[in-house]
């Protein structure tokens, strides 16, 4: 007789909300996003139909609260690369600044794919609350003051700075995109991805 076949992820105890929003992540990024419903996560995560509706009131709430996590890890991440940079070496080298923030952005996106594949799906912006659209263009702001500071600094001074920004976001962003979605392999090796990471980020941005 064959044994039962597991769930993909059984949830038994601790906190049901991230669980809910890691699984509903993965989901979005096997299936698409019509797969997802709050039923099905509960049933992948073993737990009874009835449960997520604790923490989400429907799918719609679900997906809001969804983006607004992955978003937040995704910005901490990508500042938090630069800050351990500055310090460390105690610079304040704008070229420095830009080349973490690249890496960081990058580094996340590869070591959570399920989460930046899900994020980066169209429709994910149909459910960005004004709290979370104020916070993206903030963030938006940080990333083209540093494409500027280092601008100012000598690194193409003559291109346009919006070009240059796009530029600068869309080859981390479409990389990311093609090893996600298994488009291009690299080394799953830590230290070989991360060797691949930096040599990537500074053809972009040379430190």
């Amino acid at each position: 007789m064959n044994p039962p076949i597991k769930k993909q992820q059984q949830y038994h105890h601790g906190d049901l909300k991230s669980a809910i929003l890691k699984r509903s992540a993965e989901i979005i990024s096997e299936k698409g996003i019509e797969a997802l419903s709050l039923r099905s996560v509960a049933r992948e995560l073993g737990v009874s139909h009835g449960a997520p509706n604790r923490h989400f009131k429907s799918k719609s709430e679900l997906l809001s609260a969804l983006v607004s996590n992955i978003w937040n890890k995704m910005q901490t991440a990508t500042l938090q690369s630069a800050q351990s940079i500055e310090t460390e070496t105690g610079t304040d080298d704008p070229h420095v600044r830009l080349n973490a923030l690249g890496r960081g952005y990058l580094r996340w996106a590869l070591e959570n794919k399920s989460e930046f594949q899900a994020m980066s799906h169209p429709d994910m912006r149909l459910y960005v609350d004004d709290t979370l659209k104020a916070a993206q263009e903030a963030f938006n702001e940080v990333i083209a003051s540093a494409v500027k500071a280092a601008q100012e600094a000598g690194r193409h001074s003559g291109i346009n700075s919006s070009l240059l920004t796009l530029f600068t976001i869309s080859v981390p962003f479409g990389c990311a995109m093609l090893i996600t979605n298994a488009l291009v392999d690299i080394d799953d090796d830590i230290q070989e991805k991360e060797d691949w990471i930096s040599d990537l980020i500074n053809l972009v941005v040379p430190v």
